[in-house]
């Protein structure tokens, strides 16, 4: 999974990143959070803060509470997150669509079995949408 990759994933509890430059602000963890990733390890969130997602189309999302988990390679869109905040989530079989209101926010194409968020700087996937921040 490249560096600017981010996949939608039902399953997480929070947006996790273990890219460090992708954070605007970001606070250390005084007691770090115990998380355990899809394979049943266990790892550590170190830190929390605001990643600014650059989209393909020249917009940006804002995501807030994002875990920063050094030892976890890539970065996870939590659904669960997202619908808490009155986002919908609609999945296709060739995408998701993230709505707010009457507006996209975000789209992600399904590359084999995962759904990718293409970010400026990636490669392999395509999406776009309007410019939001997560409400």
């Amino acid at each position: 999974m490249g560096k600017t990759e981010w996949l939608v994933d039902s399953g997480a509890s929070s947006h996790m990143t273990s890219v460090r430059d992708k954070f605007v602000s970001m606070k250390e963890l005084k007691t770090p959070v115990r998380i355990t990733i899809a394979d049943g390890k266990k790892t550590d969130a170190v830190a929390m803060g605001t990643v600014v997602l650059k989209l393909m189309d020249g917009t940006s999302v804002t995501l807030s509470d994002v875990l920063y988990i050094p030892e976890v390679e890539g970065s996870l869109i939590s659904v669960a997150k997202l619908v808490e905040k009155d986002v919908v989530a609609q999945f296709s079989k060739d995408k998701c669509v993230f709505r707010y209101g009457d507006a996209n926010v975000l789209e992600a194409k399904r590359c084999g079995n995962v759904y990718k968020l293409k970010t400026v700087g990636d490669e392999v996937c395509h999406a776009a949408t309007t410019s939001r921040k997560e409400p």
